[in-house]
């Protein structure tokens, strides 16, 4: 049986995290996130695992060993997984692809939501240390962070888009349909 090879796009607080519970529960998914090898180097550091801090690492390392230095990463991992069911959360650029979409199985999910309810999804999940006193005004800033604002981008080359402004339920339902 062929690996199925899920890369989750979508800005912040589109459902890419619940998504991947979903998978992982139903199906025993293995998972890869591009923010993990930002976050092992900023607990290496002693710093504040920030959203300000990862965007600037991130390019920082971008910069230093090229745009597809994370995807390298992730690629080396998923090539060691023996799990026939993979998600790889946080896709952020067309870089981040850039060999992922060779893989056989591959797809890139897009998954798209309204700014205000991913607003009160990520000031209410408080996943990094900012999070929960973030105003709208700042969440819109962010969303236009180099890293945030190039995400948008893969909505066009995507394979499948999952539009999230309802229940957990419906992008469930939703998901289900384009697997079969």
């Amino acid at each position: 049986m062929q690996k199925i090879i899920l890369a989750l796009s979508g800005e912040m607080g589109c459902g890419k995290g619940t998504l991947t519970k979903y998978l992982v529960t139903k199906y025993h998914a293995e998972v890869y996130r591009f923010s993990n090898p930002l976050r092992d180097i900023l607990d290496r550091m002693h710093r504040e695992k920030s959203r300000d801090h990862m965007q600037q690492l991130s390019t920082a390392l971008r910069q230093v060993f090229g745009d597809d230095v994370l995807s390298e990463i992730i690629l080396a991992d998923v090539g060691q997984s023996e799990s026939p069911f993979i998600i790889i959360d946080g896709v952020r650029r067309e870089s981040d692809i850039k060999f992922l979409r060779n893989l056989a199985g591959f797809k890139l999910v897009y998954i798209d939501a309204d700014i205000k309810t991913r607003y009160t999804r990520i000031t209410f999940r408080g996943e990094n240390s900012s999070d929960t006193t973030k105003t709208i005004e700042e969440f819109i800033r962010e969303t236009e962070a180099e890293a945030e604002s190039r995400i948008r981008e893969l909505k066009e080359i995507s394979d499948v888009i999952l539009e999230n402004n309802g229940t957990i339920e419906e992008l469930e339902k939703q998901f289900e349909k384009v697997l079969k």
